[in-house]
């Protein structure tokens, strides 16, 4: 049986195919679209992308699964909704909060009212259907459609992390903004079944809490959370003096196995600033220090204000909250049964420092998650709730993440004379790459399919060796055009993972923020954070046998075992996807060598 899985119209859109049960082709709109995490729209060149790499039409897909619940709209929705509201009406006082509103305010009413109930409507299930259906005619395809099914939406992610994972049974943690009423929800994995044991509705959202954060210090709510988090680390050496985490109780706090936040700092009031805090947010933060306003985007980037040390022990505080709630509930599920995996996706799932954290006293030994933890992976996981219903054998760890486009030797030298640029064919790619790097050179690497998720994996990676001093600057400067706080990643020989970092059994996707051991530090000074821990991609021969070998050429030449990966795009842009992209960004960078297939092109 073939299923089409498909998330739309939210943040993140992405398609996939499951062929018997077996994950066989995955793409983000945003590769397809080139505009940056395509919010809003259908995949429709995602789903495009699937079925021509798989060489079929949509006629031959059994079933479309849509990682939504469009049944619990609009009556159950606007019975949650309204609940909420009345429970927390009147609660969202402050001095900005009040009737006395700074001009632009938007109020707890009205237009706030308006925007939910066309929410309410837009994803009832008939129009929810004629959307999908439009929208799926406007991509070209005709003729009969398949069935088009819904699933809810945190059992998607459940689903896609669970059934990917290598556990045979596991606790399965998701987190996000929201998806329908539910913002987290806690199940168990058991060989081929899976069940949940318990759901946190919105308004207590922890995607919601980072998001408003987020938003505070002048970075795109939903984007940028990574910034933060990394924000977050420059502060590990005053923890023990910060006083946020106290503070911070008011707006999320942590009890055993639990944790509630309060809505009317994130939703519920008056917005004068932004769509995802309230005022009452800027009143309380303020409260305590007055120079803390919240920031704009050209703050953060002209005066590096966030560098200041108030602004970075908020952005620890606002982390170790989320670290604490994430660890009591994983402590409180970790009681009840007797697995000691955990398996994590959603949103806020791609928080490697909050997974890492959960290795530490919650009760769990290892740790998965799923390295499309977005919402675009959401479509995964609706594939396989749909399959397995239909008798299809879902359970299959997940070994490479690269089921995006790949392009032959062919149709690569094709675009390289096309593009007239001087190239040279290799023998071993993978050898005279690690002889740039060896070097200093700062090479992007283009081979096999495309990854899932945001992070680069060795399909398309941007690469360094980490051992040279000043090079991760020089990256920043000359090709990313990043924030100098955010650090870069580390590949390795999965057989090679443990001897250099604490518990790095499960760490093939970068999902995982681990502890460096100090044997290490100094071969990866440049692919590790200020307090001390690297999320690692331990790279094994049947993910990607060319870029094991490349790691294996880099340590012979070099005597150092990792290599810088960061993603292979210039600021603003989602990773390339294809040959003239990376031939785009290439050009467009201070990159000093191209490895494209079996071809290497030079700058002179």
């Amino acid at each position: 049986m073939i299923v089409l899985g498909i998330f739309a119209f939210g943040m993140n859109p992405g398609a996939c195919l499951l062929r018997d049960g077996e994950l066989v082709a995955f793409g983000e709109e945003e590769r397809f679209s080139r505009l940056k995490g395509s919010h809003g729209m259908f995949p429709g060149r995602a789903i495009t992308a699937c079925l021509q790499q798989e060489g079929i039409e949509l006629n031959e897909v059994d079933h479309v699964a849509f990682a939504w619940d469009a049944h619990k709209y609009p009556y159950r929705m606007l019975r949650v909704i309204a609940r909420q509201y009345l429970k927390y009406r009147g609660k969202s006082g402050g001095k900005r909060g009040g009737t006395k509103r700074g001009a632009g305010a938007k109020g707890g009413g009205g237009a706030n009212l308006l925007t939910v109930l066309s929410n309410l409507l837009k994803y009832s299930p008939n129009r929810l259907l004629e959307e999908v259906r439009f929208s799926l005619r406007a991509t070209g395809y005709r003729g009969e459609l398949p069935p088009i099914e819904f699933v809810p939406h945190h059992l998607c992610h459940a689903y896609s992390t669970y059934f990917s994972s290598p556990f045979e049974d596991a606790l399965v943690l998701t987190v996000d903004g929201s998806g329908e009423d539910v913002c987290t929800q806690v199940a168990v994995g058991e060989g081929s079944t899976l069940r949940v044991t318990k759901s946190t509705a919105i308004p207590h959202s922890l995607g919601w809490y980072y998001a408003a954060f987020t938003a505070y210090m002048g970075f795109i709510p939903y984007r940028h959370e990574g910034k933060l988090m990394a924000l977050a680390g420059l502060g590990h050496e005053r923890a023990q003096e910060n006083p946020w985490p106290d503070r911070l109780s008011e707006i999320l706090k942590v009890s055993a196995g639990d944790y509630q936040v309060d809505p009317t700092y994130t939703r519920f009031g008056a917005h004068s600033h932004a769509e995802r805090f309230t005022d009452k947010l800027i009143d309380f933060v303020t409260g305590f220090d007055p120079k803390l306003k919240p920031l704009g985007f050209r703050d953060g980037r002209a005066s590096q204000r966030l560098l200041d040390p108030d602004y970075v022990d908020l952005a620890w505080g606002v982390q170790h909250q989320l670290e604490r709630a994430a660890s009591e509930v994983v402590k409180g599920a970790a009681n009840e049964t007797t697995s000691r995996n955990l398996c994590i996706a959603g949103g806020v799932g791609l928080n490697c420092k909050m997974n890492g954290s959960l290795l530490e006293g919650s009760g769990v030994e290892r740790v998965y998650g799923f390295p499309a933890s977005h919402d675009a992976g959401s479509s995964i996981g609706a594939a396989m709730y749909v399959a397995s219903q239909a008798g299809d054998k879902i359970k299959r760890k997940l070994e490479t993440a690269q089921l995006g486009p790949g392009y032959s030797n062919e149709e690569v030298r094709d675009i390289l004379k096309f593009s007239k640029v001087s190239f040279s064919e290799c023998d071993d790619i993978a050898e005279q790459t690690a002889k740039l790097l060896s070097e200093g050179k700062l090479v992007g690497w283009f081979q096999g399919g495309m990854e899932m998720g945001p992070r680069a994996l060795g399909g398309r990676s941007i690469l360094a060796d980490p051992s040279f001093e000043g090079v991760s600057d020089k990256l920043n400067d000359e090709v990313k055009s990043r924030e100098t706080w955010r650090p870069f990643c580390p590949s390795i020989l999965a057989e090679r993972a443990e001897e250099h970092f604490t518990g790095a059994a499960d760490a093939a996707f970068m999902t995982v923020a681990l502890p460096v051991k100090e044997s290490a530090r100094e071969g990866m000074k440049e692919a590790m954070h200020v307090d001390g821990t690297a999320r690692p991609q331990a790279v094994t021969e049947a993910a990607s046998p060319i870029y094991h070998r490349l790691l294996g050429h880099a340590e012979r030449q070099s005597g150092n075992p990792f290599l810088l990966n960061t993603s292979f795009n210039v600021s603003g842009e989602p990773i390339v996807c294809s040959p003239a992209e990376a031939l785009r960004s290439f050009y467009a960078c201070g990159l000093d060598a191209l490895a494209i297939g079996d071809f290497l092109v030079e700058k002179k």
